[in-house]
């Protein structure tokens, strides 16, 4: 192999490897730190992310690209990659909350008889936003409402909230992101 190729081959990997280390060190301290909140353990690992990648910056030099160039792919390529790369993890990480439908559909679920609107409103309120999805929700047949309290038609996304469920569990250790 020549150095050229080896040295492409590290800006290739360069920022997955770097999202491996986050997403690792981010399993690993969801555990460890289980008091600490979600979030603030991923902007810490991808910290360590970015240190992965600048790692493998320093190894490619090593193996004999210039600092120039570098710092260019760096700029350019890797870094703009791996801050892709960490975004989607990121909105992985937070589906949970930007998806408070899916979290409905299971309270729901989980409550034959309804829960009023109120308690609905009280869970879930945040200027209009639980009217807003209530209302796309029984437009799209997804829930009858009878006047007083909100019941399940149809289950097409609960799947949907089971897969990401049961990943977050395996992989964070946790059921969701507002546990501590």
């Amino acid at each position: 192999m020549t150095e050229t190729t080896i040295i492409q081959l590290l800006h290739l990997m360069a920022p997955a490897v770097a999202l491996v280390l986050l997403v690792w060190s981010h399993a690993a301290l969801c555990r460890l730190c289980p008091s600490w909140g979600i979030l603030s353990l991923f902007l810490f690992s991808a910290i360590l992310g970015g240190l992965g990648l600048l790692a493998m910056e320093f190894v490619a030099v090593g193996v004999g690209q210039t600092w120039g160039s570098n710092i260019l792919s760096l700029v350019l390529v890797d870094g703009p990659v791996y801050a892709c790369l960490a975004f989607g993890y990121a909105n992985f990480v937070n589906l949970g909350q930007a998806s408070v439908r899916i979290r409905i559909y299971r309270e729901l679920l989980a409550s034959p008889q309804g829960i009023a609107l109120e308690e609905l409103r009280g869970r879930y309120d945040e200027g209009g936003m639980l009217m807003t999805r209530l209302q796309r929700m029984r437009e799209a047949g997804d829930l009858v409402f009878d006047g007083s309290v909100y019941r399940l038609r149809k289950r097409r996304l609960l799947i949907v909230g089971l897969i990401l469920y049961w990943i977050k569990k395996i992989l964070l250790g946790r059921e969701s992101e507002f546990d501590k």
